[in-house]
């Protein structure tokens, strides 16, 4: 087997289609690692800095009644995951705060992809070119091999001198798989790894994650490459072996791709963003009326003649009540969307190209399933703020304003993101169809290694 990894090495060597690769593929990485990373160090020190003064602002309100503290509010800013910089997700297109305050659940606002200049917004990311370019430069390393060999006799040679086909296409498939993934996955994971570096972790684990994000396009490039030789061992010339691969990576990675967008949107379809926040304005309005503010009071007078606050009591009921409204109506919502995450994982079927979208941002932590994980968890810190401020109230024997002092009691927000194990978990039916393609081509190769004619 040495001799022929060694006889592939120096074939390959010799070939001009791989300095081009080796050329291309980091430099173009490189270019659009630098555009994501100058954004990402910019965003991330705003965010300190926000979080910080925000700190400080709730700190400073000075004097006041609990309840105008909760509507003096705070800032819950999203830590970004540092893989955000190589596959940004949705990242660009949700806000990076939420503004915290009684009665309201707030949508996320500060969208970077709103602010961005023209030219960053069209950018792509290196996931993307990843997802779009790698399989390209796998079927130019592995389409004319055993197609040439054919055009110049040295494959009828091989084979007359006893050398299996299936030794001839594993040593192949060895010598461009270690290429591939010199020039193509590792320069793309020593740019991670100087994201990880450059940037806070925030409890993402972006070690562990990279390490699977890396492992993840293995079988994704793999599985271009193994297509790639079979298609070789079965054209008759090089040139008929690239047009077909040509045609087959512009359906799997360009069409097939939008098809089960739109797919998507038919199998799963989400009610429209605007109408559900009517109804959860109209159904848990921040003030209420007159009336339903003097029915709520006829309901709780019984309970305020027990020594609780009435005010208080009112305003501690009608907090609650928004609760149960915001979990049945967005909280709908948000299933919906992951509805749609998932269905579109599942189309992971039809091309490795989907499959390896759905679980690359999944791993990433830019998926909109771990962004949610982050508005429940603001959600959460909210009402325990709002009931907390509105029990001190309701215990309080005169309406006489909270010192200043006091005011640390109230934590901090602190985020803890989801684990890498929780997202791969999530990622398991695209990831399962990235395994299966890699398989499926395996096969293809192995059986057209079999029925090769010199």
């Amino acid at each position: 087997m040495s001799p022929l990894l060694a006889i592939e090495a120096r074939r390959l060597w010799r070939e001009p289609r791989l300095r081009m690769v080796a050329a291309l593929a980091p430099a173009l990485l490189l270019l659009v690692f630098l555009a994501s990373w100058r954004d990402a160090a910019q965003l991330t020190a705003e965010r300190q800095r926000f979080a910080a003064a925000e700190r400080a602002r709730w700190l400073a309100q000075g004097d006041k009644d609990p309840h105008s503290a909760a509507h003096f509010g705070v800032w819950a800013v999203k830590p970004a995951s540092p893989l955000a910089v190589l596959e940004p997700g949705i990242e660009p297109y949700v806000g990076l705060a939420v503004w915290l305050e009684a009665h309201k659940r707030n949508e996320m606002i500060f969208r970077p992809g709103q602010d961005a200049h023209p030219i960053v917004r069209g950018a792509t990311s290196v996931a993307q070119l990843l997802g779009l370019l790698g399989p390209l430069f796998a079927l130019l390393l592995g389409f004319a091999g055993f197609a040439q060999d054919r055009q110049r006799g040295t494959l009828r040679l091989a084979l007359g001198n006893g050398a299996p086909a299936g030794r001839l296409l594993l040593a192949r498939f060895v010598v461009l798989a270690g290429v591939l993934v010199a020039v193509v996955l590792l320069p793309a994971a020593l740019l991670g790894a100087g994201a990880l570096l450059a940037l806070p972790d925030g409890g993402w684990r972006g070690g562990v994650r990279l390490a699977m994000w890396c492992a993840l396009h293995v079988p994704y490039l793999l599985a271009f490459l193994l297509l790639a030789l079979a298609v070789a061992l079965r054209a008759p010339s090089a040139r008929t072996a690239l047009g077909l691969l040509l045609a087959t990576w512009l359906a799997l990675c360009v069409l097939l791709p939008r098809v089960a967008g739109n797919a998507v949107e038919l199998l799963a379809p989400a009610p429209p963003y605007q109408e559900v926040r009517r109804q959860v304005e109209a159904a848990a309005p921040a003030y209420e009326s007159a009336d339903r503010w003097e029915a709520r009071r006829r309901t709780l007078q019984a309970r305020a003649a027990g020594g609780v606050d009435l005010r208080a009591a009112l305003l501690d009921q009608s907090e609650r009540d928004s609760h149960v409204v915001f979990d049945r109506l967005l909280g709908r919502f948000y299933d919906a969307i992951e509805q749609q995450d998932e269905v579109f994982g599942r189309l992971g079927v039809l091309t490795p190209a989907v499959a390896l979208q759905a679980a690359g941002s999944a791993i990433a932590g830019t998926d909109f399933r771990q962004h949610r994980h982050f508005i429940d968890a603001a959600e959460h810190y909210r009402r325990g703020m709002v009931n907390r401020l509105n029990g001190e109230l309701m215990q309080r024997a005169s309406h006489a304003p909270v010192k200043g002092g006091s005011w640390e009691s109230v934590p901090a927000f602190a985020y803890r993101p989801p684990t890498p194990v929780q997202a791969a978990i999530a990622a398991a039916m695209p990831v399962a169809a990235l395994l299966a393609w890699c398989a499926l081509a395996a096969l293809a190769a192995w059986r057209a290694a079999r029925g090769v004619r010199p």
